[in-house]
């Protein structure tokens, strides 16, 4: 007798806006899908991420590191093609890093070690990963975001921000541009810490930063925008997103689209915070923050929150 899948071991089907997607249950073996655009959710145990932590996503591609062993690998979140890296060990790290989908011939795949000196990198298809040591007046590194095939990381050095432009030569990491100084923020920043995002639109780059009121990371503030000038290199003040809705990734990249083509709201920015299953809306134009509680019934052990799966235009 042949058996077939169950249809909850498939993933949602793509829509024009991501899906926030909750890893929750025993081991981290369900997934319940959020749609934003129609207010609807469904629940999925999917194998290839039960038991797995999404570490950095380009598209549909995500990188998967087991929770309870060495295995890590690319995952297509809409076909589930899977494609295997090296064996990692859980070392400490700052961030991941997927470069491009893994159909570009010059893309690669690695981690920001968690002193920020180093990216250890790998493509499928090689036996090991490689480290590669950074300059040091690069400081730490935060965050990134790809644009034009260059990664735009967000880095702070001495309490100064800095955006650090690195390039894929050969498949070798360079740095190609370390820029000092950071926008003017529009809070006192001794009494706020403060949580940037890079987000890349239209292939342009943006900044999106979330002041907190003193060290504590659910009191926000002010959320400020800026947009960075490539030809001069500058950010310049964002009072308004027009027609895009951006939705911040903690842990991996990330996501615009089009509000008019994916049925959200436009001029807005979709996040979520470490309360479990609230997501939130802040509005540009109105300057406030709406909270959501889309799935309350998913309990107390939510183990990751991810939008996932772009838009399809």
């Amino acid at each position: 007798m042949i058996r077939s899948k169950s249809r909850t071991s498939f993933p949602p089907a793509a829509l024009p806006c991501p899906w926030l997607m909750f890893c929750h249950g025993q081991h981290s073996k369900t997934q319940t899908f959020y749609s934003v655009s129609n207010a609807n959710f469904c629940v999925k145990r999917i194998p290839d991420i039960s038991g797995k932590r999404i570490c950095a996503s380009f598209h549909e591609w995500m990188v998967m590191v087991d929770r309870y062993s060495s295995d890590c690998f690319l995952l297509n979140i809409i076909s589930l093609e899977k494609m295997d890296l090296p064996p990692w060990e859980d070392v400490p790290y700052q961030f991941w890093i997927l470069s491009a989908p893994p159909t570009d011939d010059n893309y690669i795949v690695g981690f920001i070690g968690e002193d920020s000196h180093s990216i250890t990198f790998c493509r499928p298809g090689d036996g090991k990963w490689v480290e590669h040591t950074f300059e040091p007046e690069i400081g730490t590194l935060r965050g990134y975001t790809i644009c034009k095939g260059q990664i735009y990381c967000h880095g702070l050095q001495h309490g100064q921000a800095n955006l650090v432009i690195l390039d894929i030569v050969d498949h070798r990491v360079e740095v190609r541009h370390v820029l000092r100084g950071r926008p003017d923020s529009p809070v006192v920043p001794e009494l706020f810490v403060s949580v940037p995002y890079f987000i890349e639109s239209c292939e342009e780059i943006f900044l999106v930063e979330m002041f907190m009121l003193g060290a504590s990371t659910k009191k926000i503030r002010d959320i400020a925008i800026f947009k960075l000038d490539l030809s001069s290199l500058k950010w310049v003040k964002v009072e308004s997103l027009g027609d895009r809705t951006f939705f911040i990734n903690k842990a991996t990249n990330c996501i615009s689209c089009s509000a008019t083509k994916s049925g959200t709201l436009g001029n807005s920015i979709y996040f979520t915070q470490d309360d479990k299953e609230s997501m939130y809306v802040f509005d540009v134009e109105e300057k406030c923050i709406h909270a959501l509680c889309p799935c309350p019934y998913l309990g107390h052990n939510v183990a990751q929150k991810q939008w996932v799966i772009p838009a399809r235009t």
